[in-house]
């Protein structure tokens, strides 16, 4: 039988596909719809070849349907390719063609994780503005940051920010109104009055975690493991002051594995969030996704948890302050909407308040190791100073020196930053234009090490942020906890903790590397995953005279 006729329809569809429905809109979301559509689509065309064209054999028809779909495809995914190569309105930026012909050379290149490496290869090859997706730009320079996130802005977050559906956060929404009213719990559960009722029974942590350390005597540490169990019973205590005790019974819950399992998912997949939904909905019994669904569950048990247990008004937690959000939102949405939002803040705050400090603390371990004469300075700086007083080492110079040092070199928040769309009039970045409805990134780690911001940019030098300031040439490329209205509320207790934990340290240890570590470890293997995943740490706590 003669299916020529067949061929020129799919191929015709095809490309109507593409002109007519893909190239406007986003469908991201729909992909559980697009597949039941396409499924249905070819059940009727078999029926058709076979009980209404009679072709002579199931098989055949088989084969025509599948050879119709081939045609579609390629045709659809052909026209997809002249029309991001040719007249597509970033034409004509600079950037990998295969990067403008599909997403997925983006997800095969940082397949490892190591998009913060690709970025900055990519701005040494092709300048400051580089196209690097079909519909996407990235930005290099010291102003992209104030451009995407600085106050008056005109972008709005991009498909990365629908990760949680059906659960959302004021963190993890696209809507400018939804974020801003629902940043003040956030913001509240930060003020200076929660901040005193948090700061002692982090202190009281940073002791556990002293004394975690002491209990391996001479025997190397391995940095990553005790800095997690520190985070998460920090996290656990001013989140949902609940005691984890995973510093006293020295073990990684499983919840942490699950957490960094979810984390190396999604990293790889960022640029191509739809994979992770596409994964959600067809592998949930692949190991990752057991990861993510189990680091879901972790976050709303532990809701639910504290959620029966009540206001304890001895022992305040940033909870609260959700749940007083949950009460407050009774009129404006539905309960469902309002679970949902409860359980995505949840899930957002986990995260946020374990995973990036961890990352700090981990280099923070490493930066004292590698160099002494720095650990000697702050020791002299805070050796007069009550190590619990919060207030007094915010106010010492080389010590926050030393952690926004940390901070600018390894970002731990995100290496490669969060994407935006522009509005409907563009943006203009560095004097050339960057058309509506754009995605932009702008890469932290390559920007805050740009040497027209930072001079001897790769070099480890505290002393630029108070008494060499000659090696701060633009300030604005220091964004670690990004800026304006989408800043980090948890900005002021990350400082508090590394500050205290380094002092703590410093003060009871002298910290070296174990032998036989590589210090390059770190950043070798380091991963880029939503937040930064450094290396493996290995050091030694030798015990200083009290």
């Amino acid at each position: 039988m003669d299916y020529h006729l067949h061929i020129v329809v799919s191929v015709f569809a095809g490309l109507l596909a593409h002109n007519a429905i893909f190239i406007r809109g986003e469908w991201h979301m729909h992909i559980l719809q697009i597949l039941v559509g396409v499924c249905l689509v070819n059940i009727i065309a078999l029926y058709s070849l076979y009980r209404v064209v009679h072709v002579p054999s199931f098989g055949e028809a088989l084969g025509a349907v599948f050879c119709m779909d081939m045609a579609c495809l390629m045709a659809l995914f052909g026209s997809m390719t002249v029309y991001r190569l040719f007249f597509h309105k970033l034409s004509g930026f600079p950037g990998p063609k295969l990067a403008a012909a599909t997403k997925l050379w983006h997800v095969w290149k940082i397949r490892k994780s190591t998009n913060y490496l690709l970025l900055q290869e990519l701005n040494g090859e092709y300048g400051d503005i580089i196209r690097t997706g079909p519909n996407e730009l990235t930005l290099v320079g010291p102003s992209a940051f104030n451009l995407l996130d600085g106050w008056g802005n005109t972008t709005t977050r991009d498909i990365w920010y629908d990760l949680l559906r059906p659960r959302y956060s004021a963190v993890f929404c696209r809507d400018k109104k939804l974020h801003k009213e629902g940043r003040k719990a956030w913001v509240n559960s930060m003020t200076g009055k929660a901040m005193n009722a948090f700061y002692p029974r982090v202190a009281a942590l940073s002791h556990s975690l002293s004394s975690c350390i002491r209990s391996h005597g001479t025997r190397p540490v391995d940095i990553d493991d005790v800095m997690s169990w520190f985070s998460f019973d920090v996290m656990g205590d001013v989140l949902f002051g609940e005691d984890f005790n995973l510093l006293g019974s020295q073990r990684m819950d499983p919840a942490i594995k699950h957490r960094d399992g979810a984390l190396a998912l999604v990293g790889p997949i960022s640029d191509a969030i739809w994979l992770a939904h596409l994964a959600f909905l067809l592998v949930p019994f692949y190991s990752p996704v057991q990861d993510w669904l189990g680091m879901v569950k972790f976050c709303e048990d532990r809701l639910t948890a504290r959620i029966q247990r009540g206001e304890n008004e001895k022992k305040p937690d940033m909870a609260q302050y959700f749940l007083d959000e949950h009460q407050s939102l009774e009129g404006s949405m539905s309960l469902r909407d309002r679970d949902l939002y409860l359980a995505g803040t949840a899930i957002t705050a986990v995260v946020a308040g374990s995973d990036t400090t961890r990352a700090a603390l981990i280099a923070t371990c490493w930066f004292l190791a590698r160099y002494p004469e720095h650990a000697n300075k702050i020791r002299a700086e805070t050796r007069d100073v009550d190590g619990d007083d919060f207030a007094a080492l915010a106010s010492l110079p080389h010590l926050n020196a030393f952690i926004n040092e940390i901070l600018r070199l390894m970002p731990p928040a995100g290496m490669t930053g969060t994407a935006r769309i522009t509005g409907p009039q563009g943006m203009q970045f560095e004097n050339t234009y960057i058309p509506p409805f754009t995605k932009v990134t702008a890469p932290r780690y390559g920007i805050m090490r740009l040497e027209s911001a930072f001079p001897r940019p790769n070099e480890f030098i505290p002393e630029r942020w108070y008494s060499l300031p000659e090696l701060v040439l633009d300030r604005r490329a220091f964004t670690p906890f990004s800026v304006g209205p989408r800043q980090c509320t948890g900005k002021t207790l990350a400082y508090a903790e590394l500050r205290h934990v380094a002092t703590l340290l410093l003060r009871h240890y002298d910290i070296e590397f174990a032998d036989g570590y590589d210090p390059e470890t770190m950043w070798r293997d380091m991963k880029d995953q939503v937040t930064a995943q450094p290396g493996k740490v290995m050091c030694v706590f030798k015990p200083r005279e009290e």
